[in-house]
């Protein structure tokens, strides 16, 4: 992968609280949890967190498991529809809030508008996340 912004410096760690994530662990107690959503709760420290397994369907009853893991176990949800509310994780806007208004699925990025001041930033999916 190659990154256009090399001004923007990012950082390698990019959990931040209050955001969804997917688990892609798939050894985690035997795959049971492999592409399940989870609510970030806590940054334990930079690359660890402490996560609730969200329901993995609306009548399934089968969330609020507490798990601790690190980034590498996990990745970033992309909101579905337009003018849902992301978290940017990482370069000089992480922790700032956004809206989506445009979605790039051919090459993975996505105009956000920065909530605190409108601008429109262009960001990869790895670089933001749905928030809880």
């Amino acid at each position: 992968k190659h990154k256009e912004d090399c001004d923007d410096k990012k950082n390698d760690y990019w959990l931040y609280r209050d955001i969804i994530v997917r688990i892609i662990n798939k050894k985690l107690s035997d795959g049971q949890y492999y592409k399940r959503k989870a609510i970030v709760d806590k940054v334990i420290d930079k690359y660890e967190a402490r996560v609730e397994v969200l329901e993995s369907s609306r009548k399934a009853n089968d969330g609020g498991d507490i798990l601790r893991l690190d980034q590498d176990d996990l990745e970033t949800v992309i909101p579905k529809e337009l003018g849902e509310k992301v978290r940017i994780l990482v370069g000089k806007h992480r922790g700032k809030k956004a809206r989506v208004i445009r979605l790039n699925r051919e090459d993975y990025r996505a105009e956000l508008r920065l909530t605190d001041d409108d601008r429109v930033v262009t960001l990869d999916y790895e670089d933001f996340s749905k928030l809880a």
